[in-house]
């Protein structure tokens, strides 16, 4: 096991989970991440969506796109129904746009940048 990379918040505003993220972050992080996701859903209503903040846009490794691709069907099925990503940087845009895109290609949740 390695030591976790990365920060993020978690909180709720009604229907809707408020995430920050540090733009950087591993295996490790996005395992712990998953595992908070799922214990807030479980206080949510049957549909939710889901606004997540970076300071620049996150460009994650090939392992942890994956780990984040399983974790989004699991927080689909669990009703999550929409993803906004929002950052004010614009560097490396494109980049993070074809990734978070990967994870969230069949899922049925709408995702956004």
């Amino acid at each position: 096991m390695f030591r976790i990379i990365g920060q993020y918040s978690i909180d709720r505003d009604d229907d809707v989970i408020r995430v920050w993220s540090s733009p950087e972050f591993n295996l490790e992080a996005a395992h712990q991440y998953a595992l908070d996701m799922a214990a807030l859903i479980r206080e949510m209503p049957p549909r939710f969506g889901t606004l997540v903040s970076f300071d620049a846009p996150p460009v994650i490794a090939p392992e942890v796109e994956e780990s984040m691709r399983r974790s989004a069907r699991e927080r689909a099925a669990m009703g999550m129904v929409a993803v906004a990503f929002v950052t004010a940087s614009v560097d490396a845009l494109e980049l993070a746009r074809a990734q978070w895109s990967r994870v969230y290609e069949g899922s049925g949740v709408a995702f956004r940048f």
